[in-house]
């Protein structure tokens, strides 16, 4: 099995050495026709496709079809894209975006052990898949790379894209991106107000969520005068619309985490019980503006708000054995973290004859605060010892992003050319307090990218084919500064070439294939060499944090094969197979430094990630229920090998052997009526080898399991709707364990069993 995938690995460099030379190629040719397309037409009054004859000249023009990005649906688009869209995600009857991701093909959604959500694509690492905010990395520099989503509501959310295989006009993943796209202005006025009280532990927190869309300013007069300025004014004024949401409260997380450990010599075992309880805060603003400045230009202008206040702490107790005796322990670990963020950009649309220009500038700015003591007491009949730890740290970030498109037609084909610039700014101030003594720290790291695309979509009629080539040039720069005077820089340019095309097999089916080369460069917090202490008790399980200067970026060559199929007018199944072929991957590894157990990303080694993914969407009329009953089911098979390293020949750490999700639902409907449903997820078995330092062997299972949750609800057409949803039903529990040998053939045991609470959620709400 090594050697055939030594094998696949040797093909697959061979398909994208040719890619790479054919894109050059291209772009050769891209560049010289570019030339000729900046050579614009000026705009013209009438927007869209020209279809009549020009009135100066007598000769007809020709029909031009221009196809936006901005919404690509599966099967419109040559790349492997899926969108859910409001419409969709109004009918599930959520609460937050976790409920809406979770029931997404090829997304593996689990619940930490502070009730935060962690999403991967393909198995990978969470690092693996990037996240993004309407179409952009928000806070790119913090260590926690995946925002609380849960804390964003469903009704917040536009549309949510899952781009499974890269483009030039997308920065690439090697397991994936999930764009999450919030809600924008619409021309019908329309009130929500609802208000949820979710119960668990026997607390309860209240939420609110209220939004408001529609015109701004007076409707237009259903008769038009021209000699009449009031209509002219008043048809202005409904080009204009807004949407503006404020949404807030608290909400309980945590979970129950019980740790055992046991070494061999000298004999010893114990057993820790970890309750991490978690009260989050949060309030979040979005006002939204969107109208158009004349015929051909259209302006969004966005902003985002929102204050997170958590407090919370984890508590220890158990009991530590060896030859002699018995050691109670105790431990209090208390936290609070508040952050304060505001983002606003503004997009403008340009449409002209033959084209489209689109540009988006934004700025945004954070500040968090962070604090953490742990005070641990070891009790024995040699008498008591007191531990004490802590971390304060206080960050600020900044920002700003530009970006812009450009779309022309030219003898059928679409020829498209982008630029995009992000600069980030951190700065932090630390102080840790631990046994050792105190360590004031500092931080200042400033995050440069730049990038230049450009791609040609060209249909080849003959094979009812249409092909994407194109070509990203990024370049990524990270300077930053430590107070003792350790400065650690990273400069990477790397280039990301793509081929991507969409066959026409039937009117109802389609066949895809993505090939593509993509980089992962290190963010900041994975370069800065300063110790993160766990709040938990430290163990192989719960170990420390820290960065590594010396790191390389990641590069993969990324193939995705896969058909669609339409199912009548309901439904849809998909069936794909993807490889990846990985270099420098960055993983973690993992080490005893004095007494403490120490994670710090490293580059362990190549690897080849493949699997099989498919999915359905259909009614359930073949089941005696009525039309409006939906199936929705995925089940991905996931592979993989490490082909170099430490730990060649064995599995990708924490990549899943298979994840499957199934729900059957009837959706809600505005004209009245029950609805409501249920879905299981499931996760395949986990290996746990993971590379280590100083001769250090470990070995490990994250064990399979299951979520199921449930949702009913009722609309009431004269007075709004209620619903009830209940989540981990199983009582989710996720069993990992490790086993740790060091040089000297010491064995430590280490086994962690977290459990998360069934969690009760009531919504009620209205809609005018």
């Amino acid at each position: 099995m090594y050697g055939l995938a030594h094998r696949i690995a040797g093909c697959i460099s061979l398909c994208i050495s040719l890619c790479v030379s054919l894109c050059a190629a291209l772009c050769i040719s891209l560049c010289v026709a570019l030339c000729v397309a900046l050579g614009l037409p000026p705009p013209v009054a009438a927007q869209g496709p020209a279809t009549a004859e020009d009135a100066s000249s007598g000769q007809p023009l020709e029909t031009v079809t221009v196809r936006g990005r901005r919404m690509p649906e599966r099967f419109d688009t040559t790349g492997s894209t899926l969108t859910l869209r409001r419409e969709q995600i109004e009918a599930l009857g959520a609460n937050t975006v976790g409920d809406i991701l979770r029931g997404v093909p090829g997304l593996q959604v689990s619940t930490t052990a502070n009730g935060r959500l962690e999403i991967r694509m393909r198995g990978m690492s969470a690092q693996a898949t990037r996240i993004l905010i309407d179409g952009a990395p928000v806070s790119v520099t913090r260590r926690d790379v995946q925002l609380p989503l849960d804390d964003l509501p469903a009704d917040l959310i536009e549309r949510i894209e899952v781009v499974r295989a890269p483009t030039a006009e997308y920065e690439g993943a090697a397991g994936g991106t999930v764009n999450i796209v919030l809600r924008s202005a619409a021309a019908k006025r329309e009130t929500y107000v609802w208000l949820t009280d979710q119960h668990v532990w026997g607390r309860d927190a209240l939420a609110v969520f209220v939004s408001q869309t529609g015109p701004l300013g007076a409707a237009p007069s259903p008769r038009r005068d021209a000699d009449a300025p009031a209509a002219g004014l008043a048809d202005d004024a409904a080009r204009w619309t807004y949407f503006v949401s404020l949404s807030g409260g608290p909400r309980n997380l945590g979970a129950d985490t019980r740790q055992s450990s046991s070494v061999s010599e000298p004999p010893g075992s114990g057993e820790v019980d970890d309750a991490s309880r978690l009260r989050s805060t949060t309030w979040t603003l979005t006002p939204r503006l969107q109208g158009r400045l004349g015929a051909s230009d259209r302006v969004n202008v966005r902003s985002l708000f929102s204050s997170v206040d958590q407090h919370g702490q984890t508590t220890s107790s158990g009991v530590l054995r060896d030859a002699r005796g018995d050691t109670t322990l105790t431990a209090l670990a208390p936290w609070a973290f508040r952050r304060d963020h505001g983002q606003i950009a503004v997009d403008w649309d340009h449409r002209f004859a033959g084209g489209r220009l689109e540009t988006t500038l934004g700025f945004d700015r954070s500040r968090s605060r962070y604090a953490l003591q742990r005070d641990v007491s070891l009790q024995s009949d040699t008498g008591a010892v007191l531990r004490a730890s802590a971390l304060a740290e206080d960050r600020s970030e900044r920002g700003v992003n530009a970006k812009g498109k450009l779309t022309t037609v030219r003898d059928g084909s679409i020829w498209s050319v982008g630029a995009e610039f992000t600069r980030a700014a951190l700065d932090v101030d630390g102080l840790t307090t631990s046994d050792a003594g105190t360590s004031p720290r500092s931080v200042g790291a400033t995050l440069t990218s730049s990038a230049l695309w450009l791609q040609d979509e060209v249909p080849v009629e003959a094979w009812e084919t249409t092909v994407v080539a194109g070509l990203r040039a990024q370049r990524h720069v990270i300077d930053a500064l430590d107070s003792g005077a350790l400065r650690t820089t990273s400069d990477e340019t790397f280039w990301q070439p793509s081929v991507n095309s969409r066959t026409r097999l039937t009117d109802d089916a389609q066949l895809r294939l993505n090939l593509a080369r993509i980089t992962r460069t290190p963010r900041i917090w994975e370069l800065l060499d300063r110790p993160v202490p766990t709040p938990a008790t430290n163990s192989p399980n719960s170990p420390d944090f820290r960065g590594n200067p010396g790191l390389r970026p990641e590069s993969t060559v990324t193939l995705d094969i896969g058909t669609d199929h339409r199912i009548g007018e309901r439904g849809q199944a998909g069936l794909g197979v993807f490889v990846r072929d990985q270099h420098d991957v960055i993983g973690r590894r993992l080490s005893l430094d004095g007494t403490r157990w120490t994670e710090r990303p490293d580059n362990v080694g190549d690897a080849i990630v493949w699997g099989i993914e498919s999915d359905l969407r259909t009614d359930l009329r073949w089941a005696g229920l009525p039309a409006d009953w939906t199936l929705s089911a995925n089940a991905n098979i996931y592979r993989s090998r490490m082909l170099s390293g430490d730990t060649v020949g064995e599995r990708i750490p924490g990549q899943a052997r298979y994840v499957a999700n199934l729900s059957v639902a009837r959706p809600l409907r505005t004209s009245g009526g029950w609805y409501g449903g249920g879905s299981i997820a499931l996760t395949g078995r986990a290996d746990l080898a993971q590379p280590a330092a100083d001769g250090v062997r470990i070995d490990g299972t994250d064990h399979s399991r299951a979520q199921l949750d449930a949702y009913i609800g009722s609309v009431l057409p004269a007075f709004g709707f209620w619903r009830l949803n209940i989540y981990n039903l199983t009582d989710f529990r996720r069993d990992a364990r490790r086993t740790v040998v060091d040089a000297n053939g010491v064995v430590f045991g280490s086994r962690s069993v977290q459990t998360l609470t069934p969690r009760v959620f009531l919504t009620v709400g209205t809609r005018f």
